[in-house]
């Protein structure tokens, strides 16, 4: 069966699930709150359906509407955040996981998911500070390492960089990426060796030279 019509079908059964609760008033006791959950379970499905098919705004929209099932409320919770990343949507994603964090501070495929997301952000502050804490407790999770590595070479941290790197090739020597790392690793010091010149020659032209000692140490202290 296509997708399409798939989705159609889980659709159309929620709509006649919703049309007949309206018309029965709910006799029994207790049927009322087991329709509801089934209907519920159904906008999970449907949003399942749309994230499958890659619409991210329709599987949004559904995972919503089944935030009230009292077993799928966390579930959808975490395919909303999901679905965000996916779409790119990197503000509404960072909202919807660290809110889950919070609730959940332990869980570490959370902190990899928004390590993540800040870094796609570009805050590589945020996204360095998580990766280093993740490597502290997995040290042998080679994705994690190649992430962590990746955010420090970008941020400019390249002292932490060299450190991490080395620690990938001693863990995991079959690492068919290290080479590629050490090439990014060696443009990024001959691209900070290279401003730190042009910012030495700016100093000669407009900082006299008895003044340079003192900006050192007041930036040092």
């Amino acid at each position: 069966m296509k997708k399409g019509v798939y989705l159609f079908i889980l659709v159309a059964f929620v709509l006649l699930l919703l049309g007949c609760s309206s018309q029965t008033g709910f006799g029994l006791v207790g049927e009322k709150e087991r329709i509801y959950s089934n209907i519920l379970s159904e906008y999970y499905l449907i949003g399942e359906a749309y994230l499958e098919n890659k619409k991210y705004q329709k599987a949004i929209e559904y995972y919503t509407k089944a935030l009230s099932h009292p077993d799928l409320s966390e579930s959808a919770r975490y395919k909303i955040a999901y679905s965000y990343a996916l779409s790119e949507n990197w503000e509404k994603a960072k909202s919807c996981y660290e809110e889950l964090l919070a609730k959940d501070p332990d869980n570490s495929e959370l902190e990899k998911s928004l390590a993540y997301v800040y870094a796609r952000q570009g805050d590589l502050a945020h996204a360095s500070a998580m990766y280093r804490r993740l490597v502290e407790k997995n040290p042998y999770d080679q994705s994690l390492l190649e992430n962590f590595i990746t955010v420090l070479i970008a941020g400019n941290y390249l002292e932490e960089a060299e450190l991490a790197l080395q620690q990938l090739t001693e863990n995991f020597p079959d690492n068919t990426v290290a080479e590629k790392f050490e090439e990014k690793l060696s443009k990024a010091w001959e691209s900070q060796e290279g401003k730190n010149l042009s910012l030495e020659e700016t100093q000669d032209e407009v900082i006299p030279s008895d003044e340079k000692t003192t900006i050192t140490e007041n930036a040092a202290m």
